[in-house]
């Protein structure tokens, strides 16, 4: 365990929790992709795997996975009016008003990890101007390294391009890494870049079953991980 330098982090469903951030941010991003049209409204979210009824999302589904651009240009091959640039600016605009949720005390974990030298960042599929943002507002940014969406030159998960770079700017190699994250993509990422250890939440829509099949562990929230690294 203590091989581990580095934690590089998700983002949604890791240091927020998914749907408590994000069924909002869904609700307004569909509504301004189709203000008058209950249909066609409802037809995209189930594109993407938001159910408009229930505000919640499906496991594994593109809201979950992919990235802001996947999504779009999806989105766009359907849309009788916009075009995929168009789509991803209505859904960075959307993003103003999105409060993002903290799954525990941020303070005192990341606090604690740079108390012990970890280098830490965080590798998302959203925009890197919001990963930045939601940062900032919950007083944390400060405590990263290295922050990176899926438009930050490296590419998007489940691809290993963020991982790589994080090692690269921290001049770490991969099995010093620990990645965390919720979904197939984090840590599909982390087996493709041979990341140390591979750390499963469940602060996603996933459960265990889900991700159990690429994760070294799976914990209940990102709290619990000074206790599974270092016994305290």
């Amino acid at each position: 365990m203590t091989s581990i330098k580095g934690i590089l982090f998700d983002k949604d469903g890791t240091i927020f929790g998914f749907s408590d951030t994000w069924a909002d941010w869904s609700v307004s991003f569909l509504t301004a992709l189709a203000p008058d049209d209950d249909g066609l409204r409802r037809s995209l979210g189930d594109m993407v795997g938001f159910d408009w009824d229930t505000k919640d999302f499906k496991v594994g589904s593109l809201a979950v996975n992919s990235a802001v651009d996947e999504q779009c240009e999806l989105l766009a091959s359907v849309h009788p009016k916009l075009d995929a640039k168009q789509i991803e600016e209505i859904a960075f605009h959307a993003l103003q008003d999105t409060t993002a949720k903290p799954v525990c005390d941020l303070d005192m974990l990341f606090t604690g990890f740079q108390s012990r030298g970890l280098a830490l960042g965080i590798a998302t599929n959203d925009f890197e101007d919001s990963a930045h943002n939601q940062m900032r507002d919950v007083s944390a940014h400060h405590y990263f390294d290295f922050i990176s969406g899926f438009n930050s030159g490296y590419g998007s998960k489940p691809a290993a391009g963020m991982i790589h770079g994080f090692c690269e700017k921290m001049q770490l190699a991969p099995h010093e890494v620990a990645m965390v994250g919720d979904s197939t993509h984090d840590l599909e990422a982390g087996r493709a870049a041979g990341v140390g250890m591979n750390v499963g939440v469940l602060t996603g829509p996933a459960q265990q079953h889900d991700i159990a099949h690429l994760a070294d562990v799976i914990l209940p929230d990102i709290s619990h991980l000074p206790n599974h690294l270092f016994g305290n």
